[in-house]
């Protein structure tokens, strides 16, 4: 979350007593610039980019502040205490695990080259932005999926190919076929097929297979019209375990 968005999400914040902006700078200073103390510049700094009128000084605000116990004074700083931190991130902020599920599909995002690629992976992370939950799990597990087969066809594919010869004998009974290319991957096998292939390869660990397998359940549940409730926590995990645990595992 920016500025811009943090003004945004606090009704009339240009109206609130200094008292109240600096602690509700303090806590976006905290939570979304990782700051483990903050000083009277950042405060000062965070009018500055809203455009905000400052007082000629910020000390005597944060002296009040201490002293009600609001605010405590550590080495670098002052850090809010833990209730109001607590009750401002209710009111205003996101929970710690959706902060962690934007930043990890962020940071994915922008290590891909391929621009088609990242346009992908920002859509994913719109959808989740957006509440579209079972949209971000259908995406994010067509991340993680082209993830396994780009990564079979880069490094692995003779040990896919040649596992895949033993695993399904009969679809090679005329014609021994290989994967070649993307598009092999869906012309001739389910993609359950394909985790079972890439699993009894060693092309990913049981514990790797054992998260896709699930995963894929959860996408094709998310994938059909159904009474099958697709929450945010759900959601929070599935991108968390698939990107953390496969996407930044196989490598």
């Amino acid at each position: 979350m920016d500025l811009a968005a943090l003004k945004a999400a606090v009704p009339g914040l240009s109206d609130r007593s200094h008292n109240e902006r600096i602690k509700i700078f303090g806590w976006w200073l905290h939570v979304h610039r990782k700051k483990v103390a903050f000083t009277g510049g950042d405060i000062s700094k965070c009018y500055s980019e809203l455009h905000f009128a400052a007082p000629s000084s910020f000390g005597g605000y944060i002296q009040h502040l201490e002293v009600k116990k609001e605010l405590i004074k550590v080495t670098g700083g002052y850090k809010l205490e833990h209730k109001m931190r607590e009750q401002i991130g209710a009111a205003y902020g996101t929970p710690e695990v959706t902060v962690k599920v934007n930043d990890l599909l962020a940071g994915l995002a922008a290590t891909i080259p391929d621009m088609a690629a990242r346009a992908y992976y920002q859509e994913a992370l719109i959808c989740y932005k957006h509440s579209s939950m079972r949209g971000a799990v259908i995406m994010t597990w067509n991340i993680a999926y082209s993830h396994l087969c780009d990564h079979i066809l880069a490094k692995r594919l003779k040990d896919f190919n040649d596992r895949w010869l033993i695993a399904h004998p009969n679809t090679h009974k005329t014609k021994v076929k290989t994967i070649v290319v993307m598009d092999d991957f869906n012309e001739h096998l389910k993609e359950s097929e394909v985790l079972t292939i890439a699993r009894d390869a060693n092309i990913i660990t049981k514990n790797i297979y054992n998260i896709l397998h699930a995963s894929l359940g959860r996408r094709n549940a998310a994938a059909h019209p159904n009474n099958v409730i697709i929450g945010k926590i759900q959601t929070d995990a599935f991108i968390a375990d698939l990107i953390s645990n496969v996407v930044h595992q196989i490598v």
